[in-house]
């Protein structure tokens, strides 16, 4: 079903469970999206907040890795409305504040919880592109077994959390952007570099 919102005017799917939304949004079903449906759905329980509409609420994720999805599609987090932060840190951790509670939650995945022989085997198989028949079938009876173990497993088996202080970044805004002298492209005057001969982007100013 699909209801128009009267203050948005834009189409919202009533009906969808958050682990419906990540779904639609990542396009497949996989051990990582789960973790991050995880996560998001317990962070709007702890917060005891609805998902974001205009920046209610903050993610700052540890990871770009496929649970990052979830974190968008269900909490309503994203890059575009700047209430997705990325810290290239390698680890699932995410940190999912709320401005008007002024509170935050920091999720870690528990170390472990997703290795042993099955687990690994998937892996294999999911990363191997010439697979046999036995062997699709092997690797989708194993899928389904390692997601409904994400699913149904308590959430403190999957991951360590605690609630954290947290200064929060600004609310987005829109800055001018200025034309690069040397390759000629506009950029964001907050992220352009000024030097004698005018703005430079930060490539061409050597700083990427």
């Amino acid at each position: 079903m699909v209801e128009y919102s009267e203050r948005q005017g834009t189409p919202v799917c009533m009906s969808q469970s958050p682990l419906e939304k990540a779904v639609q949004f990542h396009r497949h079903v996989c051990p990582g999206l789960l973790m991050g449906v995880r996560a998001a759905e317990f962070a709007l329980q702890f917060l005891r907040v609805s998902p974001d509409r205009d920046e209610e609420l903050v993610a700052i994720v540890e990871t770009d890795s496929c649970a990052v999805d979830a974190i968008q599609a269900v909490l309503g987090c994203t890059f575009g409305k700047g209430n997705l932060v990325f810290l290239d840190h390698g680890k699932h951790v995410y940190t999912i504040a709320s401005r008007e509670r002024h509170r935050a939650v920091r999720i870690a995945q528990k170390w472990g919880n997703l290795r042993g022989a099955e687990f690994e085997r998937f892996r294999a198989l999911a990363q191997k592109t010439d697979l046999s028949e036995e062997e699709e079938l092997e690797r989708e009876e194993l899928r389904g077994r390692i997601l409904e173990q994400i699913m149904s497993l308590p959430f403190e088996e999957l991951f360590d959390y605690r609630e954290v202080q947290l200064d929060l970044p600004p609310r987005a805004s829109i800055h001018p952007s200025v034309r690069c002298v040397r390759c000629g492209e506009g950029v964001m005057q907050t992220r352009a570099v000024e030097t004698g001969q005018g703005w430079l982007c930060r490539p061409c100013a050597g700083e990427a």
